[in-house]
């Protein structure tokens, strides 16, 4: 098979294994499930809780918490009189699933007294009391805690928080939003208006560029490490996929590709993206940075890489499928 033509194995795997067996996680939508008010109690299910954007989990737990497994019942107290609003969204190993944001007033034990801030709450944010025991999380530290099911619903609970706070009120006259009671969407309640809001998904695409054995990598100013990862950037009004990584890729490395071909996809909450990766090849084009994006470009080959990105992240897996199945193909050791 020429080179160019190669197309990666996991695709067809991961096809295979949905067929297989019924996803752990199983999204759903009924608006009479969710409250709007101050919950007396928790009801029996997932609790994905954000503060601040990030996900609260007990400290160095693996799990998401569960109302029902809780062996002691004030474990949760504290929560329910921060909650504005909760929101069903579907089941999790067959049970509820229920995403709520807290607001960022003091916490308070039932008897009124105010909790002692969790030494393991370091907001860059300033102290936000969380309760002994709890840490909030942002949901990209979260891979390789978190099981691939609940990283999955912890995403989902992630968007879907981020655009109800961003559409309780009507982007067309102002008025306050309500349910839609037959979709997940937000309809105005002005009668005269009765304009309808669907959550928001912002697409990005990914792309690796592929040179022979080598793979070019870039180190985005944006990075809180120094690991090297994919081209990356948003789609514009217009454009086609297709379209956005051939300027994506021109814009930031001044290089042109061809040969562009569909990877995966993967929800990415930051706060309501869709990364589509792509593989594509190298057409010539000498490298050039984007100097407000980039911090370097270079080409790269194993078994001198740099630092990559985090293990379950899409960029990851498109590099993993290069180093284990396309370089060995290359250079005529995986056939």
């Amino acid at each position: 098979m020429h080179p160019n033509l190669y197309q990666p194995r996991v695709q067809d795997e991961h096809r295979a294994e949905q067929s297989i067996e019924q996803p752990l996680f199983q999204p759903a939508y009924d608006p009479k499930k969710n409250r709007t008010s101050p919950p007396s109690d928790l009801p029996e299910g997932y609790w994905f809780l954000f503060h601040q954007n990030n996900l609260l989990l007990r400290v160095g737990s693996p799990l998401v918490p569960e109302s029902s497994s809780i062996k002691n019942p004030s474990d949760l107290s504290w929560a329910p009189p921060r909650i504005q609003r909760i929101y069903y969204f579907g089941t999790l190993k067959g049970k509820p699933c229920w995403a709520a944001h807290l607001d960022s007033r003091p916490l308070a034990k039932p008897d009124g007294s105010v909790l002692t801030p969790s030494p393991s709450d370091s907001s860059s944010q300033g102290p936000s009391l969380l309760p002994s025991g709890w840490e909030a999380v942002n949901l990209r530290m979260a891979y390789g805690r978190l099981s691939a099911e609940e990283l999955q619903a912890a995403r989902f609970a992630s968007h879907l928080l981020f655009w109800d706070r961003n559409t309780r009120f009507c982007g067309v006259c102002g008025a306050p939003t309500t349910d839609k009671p037959d979709e997940r969407a937000k309809l105005c309640t002005d009668p005269s208006c009765n304009a309808v809001f669907y959550p928001k998904i912002s697409p990005a695409v990914i792309v690796a560029i592929l040179d022979k054995d080598r793979i070019l990598l870039a180190h985005n100013r944006r990075f809180v490490s120094k690991f090297y990862s994919l081209i990356a950037g948003f789609v514009e009004i217009g454009e086609s996929l297709e379209d956005c990584v051939h300027r994506e890729v021109r814009e930031e490395v001044g290089v042109e590709v061809t040969n562009i071909r569909y990877f995966g996809s993967q929800p990415w909450p930051t706060p309501d993206s869709l990364m589509i990766g792509f593989l594509s090849d190298y057409a010539g084009g000498e490298v050039r940075i984007q100097d407000d994006e980039l911090h370097d470009a270079r080409w790269f080959s194993p078994p001198d890489m740099p630092q990559l990105p985090p293990s379950d992240s899409i960029a990851r897996k498109i590099l993993r499928w290069y180093e284990t199945e396309y370089v060995p193909m290359i250079r005529g050791k995986g056939r």
